[in-house]
């Protein structure tokens, strides 16, 4: 194919973004290091481009070989879009190019999301390096050789040494002393005098240089004692000696010390290899070099070792000497136990002397001694536990039932002590938790009241009383009620918690006056798991008294009665006695006259009734002959109050005594004239009103006439009873006796007896012809009239 023309070039660039990602510029590289660059020498300095981050990450992803001679990248910013970087060698850095002389750096840089790697390639170049004497031998001091004086003559007596001698040959040359009195060879080895040392102490000073096959060089000073050799005997004092000492001193513990004569020169030193003991040479004082413990090295508690002494510029002049050292064990380690925490959990009726635990109690100590076990109780687990041995028994009953053991969570705690017969002797403490669990021991008790009272007309829901039961099983008293039998339905309902009963239905004394209930008082929640079977129960009895309250009206047996007096009849004889009674057994009952005593003739005394004085004079005030007395009978002075009546109905028959007289002469008093005014009330309407109801009437009186003529029409027996209907209601009435007293007046009633004399009867009054008043039988309940005045009735 052709190329494409130069204008469409530049038109596809036009359409065509230009599009950069980050790069690292400077990468891949290659870079020398000489092997002697120190910390901090710059490896490599590149460019990290593109980067649109503001917080781009460089870092050294690895090195090959490993190592930690190279820091991570700096950053610097150099704009936008652009960081400068730069590699250092770290404080680590020890290049060797004999070693390693190439180390390939993987570096990665993270730009956001975005992440470009690069490498770079250090390579490590050796130098010539200047002779390097030891540091010891190179100081300003030097280094310091002591030979004693009988060392023979050209016998070597130092070397000097060098680091990386690498431009050899290498030779040697002493400065000072000048001329010089030692040699040295050419492999740095430097030798005594020819002539040897004369045998007094003295000091020399040589000064030696090294110079390579380059001519650079070192120079380096090594002082030369020489020591006299002693000819005199040296011994130490005992030769053999007996030491014991305590284990667990620590280290550096003095042991003891060894003296050696004949030298004021003399070094010790230890012949026995021991890691336990050193010597101090300059002193002979024997100590240990760490804490000797028995229980972990038993075999230290008795050592040998053998010490020599010897002078230290000839050191066969020496004497040698034996040590015993004996380590006595130290009571330090408190006894061991099995278990070293005892918990458990007991029902509460666990016996007595029960065991509990056995304890495996041992001494590490070396010298171990008998072990003994006490206990020592806290505030609520007092006396118990006791200890048999190294065995935990139930000293005595374990209660769940305390308030005290619940504000503990049931737990029994206490600690037992274990301890050796050690100098000083050391203690273990054991610490033991008992939880008690909670069984069902005592059953529950009722505490009375077993009496309660009600009033009969309580409403529903009345607290009737509340039943009283304990139970010593913790939790105290969680018991529940429940009433057994009974009458259905129930009157009275128990609340099953607190034992309230509660009044369900009605109750009438006049029928029950008492309930005896059987209440079932059961425990509740006293196991750890719940076991009906378990359960305690009690039945109690509780009596109920039901208090009368006065609901019944007094009923009088019978309503009505009917008596004949005379008017002599003295005034201390009961005329009638009303037999009233009440369903309530607590009334009271009260009779008073509310009717018919005309004036106050009669009274009442209890339910007896009893007359005044009558008057039966025709000048003066007649009483009626006929009295109907209506007596109110009540059955509470208080609220609530019902009453009934009775009706009693007195005949009087009028009597006359006749007294022996003599005569006597008298003042007649002037009779002065009375006059009695009687009040008649009547009732006198309105014309218009008397014509409407004469006109009503008699329309009413046409229609029942109609009616009762339809249902009569050939009935000859409601005709006869008609017709004995408007007769009297009373045939033996005090009417009746008056109408016989006015048509006869002059013949003695039959009842008189022939030697009284006749009483004079009263005429009747047109008053007392009249009816003014209505009422209704009490024993037939039909209706009738009466004449208040002569106690006349009629039937309607």
């Amino acid at each position: 194919m052709g190329s494409l023309p130069t204008e469409l070039l530049c038109l596809l660039l036009l359409f065509i973004p230009l599009v950069s990602t980050q790069n690292f510029v400077g990468l891949p590289v290659t870079v020398t290091l000489p092997q002697s660059s120190p910390q901090g020498t710059l490896v490599y300095n590149f460019t990290l481009d593109n980067c649109g981050s503001t917080n781009p990450t460089v870092i050294i992803d690895s090195v090959s070989p490993s190592t930690t001679f190279f820091n991570n990248p700096t950053l610097t910013s150099l704009g936008s879009t652009a960081y400068g970087l730069q590699i250092t060698l770290s404080s680590s850095v020890d290049l060797n190019a004999y070693t390693v002389n190439q180390y390939t750096l993987n570096i990665t840089a993270t730009c956001g999301n975005v992440s470009v790697d690069g490498q770079l390639f250090v390579k490590i170049s050796s130098t010539n390096y200047v002779p390097q004497c030891e540091p010891g031998f190179s100081s300003q001091a030097g280094d310091t050789v002591q030979v004693y004086s009988n060392v023979p003559a050209s016998s070597v007596i130092y070397t000097v040494a060098l680091r990386q001698p690498n431009n050899a040959p290498v030779t040697y040359r002493m400065t000072q002393p000048f001329p010089p009195v030692f040699t040295i060879s050419s492999n740095g080895e430097v030798m005594a005098p020819a002539a040897g040392f004369t045998n007094a102490l003295k000091t020399y000073q040589l000064k030696i240089q090294v110079i390579d096959s380059l001519g650079i060089n070192c120079t380096g000073t090594l002082n030369v004692n020489v020591l006299p050799v002693n000819t005199t005997f040296l011994s130490i004092t005992m030769a053999s000696k007996a030491v014991t000492i305590t284990e667990n001193g620590g280290p550096n513990y003095f042991a003891t010390v060894m003296q050696a004569t004949g030298s004021s020169n003399i070094v010790y030193e230890m012949i026995t290899p021991t890691t336990a003991y050193y010597i101090e040479s300059g002193t002979g004082t024997i100590r240990t070099t760490y804490n000797l413990d028995l229980e972990k090295t038993p075999g230290l508690a008795f050592t040998t070792l053998q010490v020599r002494a010897y002078d230290m510029y000839q050191r066969s002049y020496s004497a040698i000497a034996t040590v015993n050292i004996t380590v006595l064990d130290v009571n330090d380690i408190p006894p061991s136990c099995s278990p070293a925490v005892f918990t458990t959990e007991v029902p509460e009726t666990t016996p007595i002397n029960q065991l509990l635990a056995s304890f495996t109690c041992t001494d590490p100590d070396v010298n171990s001694t008998k072990l003994t076990y006490s206990i020592i109780p806290n505030a609520y687990s007092l006396y118990s536990f006791r200890m048999s041995g190294s065995q935990l028994l139930v000293n005595q009953t374990l209660t769940y039932d305390s308030a005290a053991i619940a504000s503990v969570n049931f737990q029994y705690a206490a600690t037992v002590v274990v301890s050796d017969g050690g100098s000083p002797p050391l203690t273990t403490n054991i610490p033991v938790f008992v939880t008690v669990t909670p069984v069902n021991q005592y059953s529950p008790v009722c505490n009375g009241p077993y009496t309660f009272f009600v009033n009969e007309n309580a409403p529903f829901g009345t607290v009737v009383g509340q039943v009283n039961a304990t139970d010593a099983d913790y939790k105290f008293n969680n018991v529940e009620f429940s009433i057994q039998g009974g009458t259905n339905p129930p009157v009275f309902y128990i609340n099953p918690r607190n034992g309230e009963i509660n009044l369900l239905g009605p109750l009438d004394y006049e029928t029950t006056t008492s309930y005896s209930l059987n209440i079932q008082v059961v425990d509740l929640n006293d196991d750890i798991i719940p076991d009906p079977i378990n359960q305690k129960t009690t039945f109690c009895t509780i009596t109920i008294n039901v208090q009368d309250y006065n609901d019944n009206p007094p009923f009088c047996t019978p309503p009505y009665y009917m008596t004949t007096i005379y008017s002599t009849l003295s005034t201390l004889a009961n005329v009638q006695t009303v037999t009233c009674n009440d369903k309530d057994p607590t009334s009271v009952l009260s009779y008073t006259i509310v009717g018919g005593n005309i004036n106050n003739r009669f009274y009442m005394l209890g339910n007896t009734v009893r007359h005044n004085l009558f008057s039966y004079n025709n000048n003066g005030v007649f009483d009626p002959l006929t009295f109907e007395l209506l007596v109110l009978v009540t059955d509470s002075t208080n609220p609530p109050q019902y009453s009934t009546t009775a009706t009693v109905i007195v005949n009087v028959i009028p009597w006359t005594t006749t007294q022996p007289t003599t005569t006597s002469t008298t003042t007649t008093p002037q009779k002065q004239t009375r006059i009695v005014n009687g009040t008649v009330t009547y009732w006198q309407p309105d014309v218009w009103f008397m014509v409407v109801l004469t006109i009503t009437g008699v329309l009413l009186l046409g229609a029942l006439s109609l009616l009762a003529w339809k249902l009569t029409k050939g009935c000859t027996v409601c005709s006869s009873g008609a017709k004995d209907a408007t007769q009297p209601l009373l045939q033996d009435s005090s009417f009746t006796d008056v109408e016989k007293t006015a048509e006869a007046p002059k013949e003695p009633p039959p009842e008189q007896p022939p030697n009284k004399e006749k009483k004079d009867i009263a005429p009747l009054s047109p008053l007392s012809l009249q009816f003014d008043g209505r009422a209704q039988d009490p024993v037939t309940g039909r209706e009738y009239l009466f004449n208040s005045h002569t106690g006349e009735r009629r039937w309607l």
